[in-house]
């Protein structure tokens, strides 16, 4: 349907109606689909930062077991310098 064949048919005012009504449900369907392409990432950011943390928890648990033998050591060791 031709523009100009809208405005004859509806008038002016209606035809800027429907122009801008369908502008806005373009408009609302782009953001809809910006938005969701944009949580996707977020999720995969968000599932790599739990990876990471993870890992960094391993570590930590395992500098962890370490530092409670040294101080054991130090413990044995001050148990014995002080007999």
């Amino acid at each position: 349907m031709d523009i100009n064949n809208i405005i004859q048919t509806f008038g002016f005012p209606i035809a800027c109606v429907i122009a801008c009504g369908w502008f806005i449900y373009k408009m609302y369907t782009d953001s809809t689909n910006q938005n969701a392409e944009r949580e996707e990432k977020n999720y995969e950011m968000l599932g790599k930062f739990q990876t990471s943390l993870d890992k960094f928890a391993d570590v930590l648990s395992g500098y962890e077991q370490k530092l409670s033998v040294i101080e054991k050591d130090v413990k044995d060791i001050k148990d014995i310098v002080n007999k």
